[in-house]
């Protein structure tokens, strides 16, 4: 039987579709596969950029990320001085679509910048608006979403403690070069980078630095005075402890950089004539040389002797004044004395005896703004009065470097403001023994039990073994020759703590008299400048008798 051979008419109509589904099928898998593959790709990128190793430098308790500048710390590692990375808020002029929406935008965010007072704002290509923005700056500014706005990255210098080192630390300029203080003087230093991590470690010590700023600035108040100054130095090893001059700035603030008066540093700066604290340097000459003793008498001392045709007084005459010890001499701040002494031990003696302490020398510290004496030549008048501090001009820094080496042993170290700074012995001034002898007459003369009142008695602060000596300085007149009334106290102290001595020097400059702490208004030394000096010593002393923490670690190893 035949097969039919019918030919099927039968057509299917889904085949071209399928056809078509097919080919979409294909391009929607090639857009999965893309986007999987971009998508792999990006997590590949993130994954990547979280393993990235940025360079940051660890000091303590921040970071530094790749700063210019190395921090500066205090001898407890205390911040002093560190950079951080900051932006700059600048406006690109082509850009600015609408100038007074964007005005009133910065305005309402930064009320201290007003475009309008911009000079020939469309005259240049871009402002720089304002510097170093803070994070809640730099947040406002982002926010903004203004194409003309540019946050540039920049580096800023930071003074977290403000005014309190102000003359030592000093600043940069936007360039984060050194300008002044210690960023000048060690600028090469706090640029290495290869010691970036390392921080400067100064020799002061924060903690003490505040309470002397704090009693000082106090003291202004009390005495109605113009300024002070002071300075804490470890008498045998020649490291500053604090150093303080009033008014002071802030480093942060470049507006108060425009006041040259605030910038001045007295301490190193300032040369003056700081009066009958130079008793103290004539002794120790005539001591040195076997001129006197101790007790050796003075005896028929006048009102005033004559130095040519020039008279020079005595400082209070009085009867007891006659005759007088070695001792009494310097407690009752005999001029007439004093120049006796000069006269035994001979004048040529007690010239090179203030050269060979350096007195008229620029001081080695590391600072930039150092003075030295303007020293004329040396007659026999006015080396009888530098006997009292009189026709000689120092600064503070020099006087209490001298001043260390008369009771430390007689030994004379350089300055320093570097913690782990070698210290450097200088010469040998007078001996051991005499140096010993100092101590006691310096002793007796702030000593509220000796017989005699001593210009120190308001720095006998107990358990601290106080020595020192006042001086008085007549200031110059500005505009005419001789002295004016104004003047600028000193009182230079030692004192013991834990087998240190320490040796402090404040100053106030043109003092007033205080009715309302003393019911009188005398001004010598010893009513504001010694009064100060025991108010510090008695603050600062059980910090000075506090273990460090190195020398913690030393006993515990």
């Amino acid at each position: 039987m035949k097969k039919n051979k019918q030919l099927n008419l039968y057509f299917d109509e889904n085949i071209h579709r399928k056809k078509n589904n097919k080919s979409l099928d294909k391009r929607i898998n090639i857009i999965i596969s893309v986007f999987l593959l971009i998508s792999l790709l990006t997590f590949s990128k993130l994954v990547m950029i979280g393993f990235e190793k940025k360079q940051f430098y660890f000091t303590d308790n921040f970071f530094l990320e790749n700063v210019k500048r190395r921090a500066i710390v205090d001898q407890n590692h205390n911040f002093i001085a560190y950079s951080i990375k900051t932006h700059d808020l600048l406006i690109r002029t082509n850009r600015v679509k609408n100038f007074k929406n964007l005005n009133l935008k910065l305005r309402i965010n930064f009320p201290d910048i007003d475009l309008e007072k911009v000079k020939n704002f469309n005259e240049k290509p871009f402002h720089l608006i304002k510097k170093n923005l803070t994070p809640i700056e730099y947040n406002k500014a982002l926010s903004l979403g203004e194409p003309s706005i540019e946050l540039v990255r920049n580096e800023a210098r930071v003074y977290p403690n403000k005014n309190l080192f102000s003359h030592i630390i000093g600043n940069v300029d936007a360039d984060q070069k050194g300008i002044s203080g210690i960023e000048l003087f060690l600028d090469k230093e706090i640029l290495d980078k290869n010691k970036i991590d390392e921080p400067i470690v100064l020799s002061v010590d924060q903690n003490i630095q505040f309470i002397i700023r704090e009693t000082l600035k106090k003291s202004i108040s009390t005495f109605n005075a113009k300024g002070a100054a002071s300075i804490l130095l470890d008498a045998k090893s020649g490291k500053v402890l604090s150093m303080i001059s009033l008014p002071d700035y802030d480093p942060n603030n470049r507006k108060e950089l425009v006041n040259k008066s605030n910038l001045f540093n007295k301490n190193t700066k300032g040369l003056y004539e700081l009066g009958s604290i130079f008793k103290t340097f004539v002794i120790a000459n005539a001591l040195e040389k076997k001129i006197v003793t101790r007790n050796k008498v003075y005896k028929n001392l006048p009102k005033q002797v004559l130095c040519g045709k020039f008279p020079i007084k005595e400082y209070k005459y009085s009867a007891d004044k006659k005759n007088l010890t070695v001792n009494d001499i310097l407690v009752e701040s005999s001029n007439i004395g004093t120049i006796r002494i000069i006269q035994d031990s001979g004048l040529n003696s007690y010239r090179q005896f203030l050269e060979n302490l350096e007195i008229f020398n620029y001081s080695k510290i590391e600072l930039p703004e150092v003075s030295s004496s303007k020293l004329k030549k040396w007659g026999k008048c006015n080396t009888l009065t530098a006997g009292y501090g009189h026709g000689i001009s120092t600064t503070p820094i020099q006087l209490t470097r001298a001043f260390a080496s008369i009771i430390n042993g007689g030994n004379l170290f350089e300055i320093s403001l570097l913690k782990n700074k070698d210290i450097k012995f200088k010469s040998k001034i007078i001996s051991e023994k005499n140096s010993k002898i100092m101590r006691k007459i310096l002793r007796t003369n702030v000593d509220n039990s000796y017989n005699r009142g001593g210009s120190g008695r308001k720095a006998d602060i107990q358990g601290y073994n106080v020595i020192g000596k006042t001086g008085t300085a007549q200031k110059p007149h500005k505009f005419a020759k001789g002295y004016s009334n104004e003047i600028l106290n000193i009182f230079t102290s030692a004192f013991e703590v834990r087998k240190k001595i320490y040796v402090l020097t404040v100053i106030i400059d043109e003092p007033n008299g205080s009715k309302k702490l003393w019911g009188h208004t005398r001004r010598e030394a010893g009513w504001n400048a010694g009064y100060i000096n025991g108010q510090i010593i008695k603050k600062i002393g059980p910090i000075l008798n506090t273990l460090k923490f190195d020398e913690y670690a030393k006993l515990n190893q």
